[in-house]
């Protein structure tokens, strides 16, 4: 019972929203207020570790041709492109990578969404479709209508 309501499609997937929130909030104090960026570059492989764990999860509750699986690939993939930015805007000290990868981390968070979006409906789609068995027994039914 509890397997449908807590899939681990549903909870990853909000975990990579989560972790991208935290992702934005490092890169902003890097920036902003001088803290190390390492940590920043760190909590993003994470963050791209659990992305990966997310659409592979994906891929084995829904299959490979189901929307869920789409968007975590695309979001893996301007993942990596946000990861070539940053160490670009890094190495190289430019402001305008620093402003391209801020803007497609806005376009990271939109998939992300959309991830959790979809994982949210699949597991409620999935839960509709394969209703749990009542818990409470049928002769428990009958006292409780009687006694009424």
């Amino acid at each position: 019972m509890l397997r449908n309501i807590l899939k681990p499609v549903r909870i990853v997937a909000n975990l990579v929203g989560m972790m991208l929130f935290v992702q934005v909030i490092l890169g902003g104090s890097a920036t902003i207020l001088g803290f190390p960026v390492i940590y920043h570059l760190i909590f993003g492989v994470l963050s791209f570790a659990v992305l990966i764990v997310a659409t592979v999860l994906a891929a084995r509750e829904y299959g490979s041709k189901s929307t869920l699986f789409r968007v975590g690939i695309a979001s893996i993939v301007d993942f990596v492109v946000q990861g070539v930015l940053g160490l670009g805007a890094l190495s190289l000290g430019s402001d305008t990578l620093v402003v391209v990868h801020l803007t497609n981390g806005f376009l990271l968070a939109v998939f992300v969404t959309y991830l959790i979006s979809f994982a949210d409906s699949a597991d409620k789609a999935s839960t509709a479709l394969h209703p749990q068995p009542s818990t409470v027994s049928p002769g428990a039914i009958r006292a409780l209508s009687q006694s009424q």
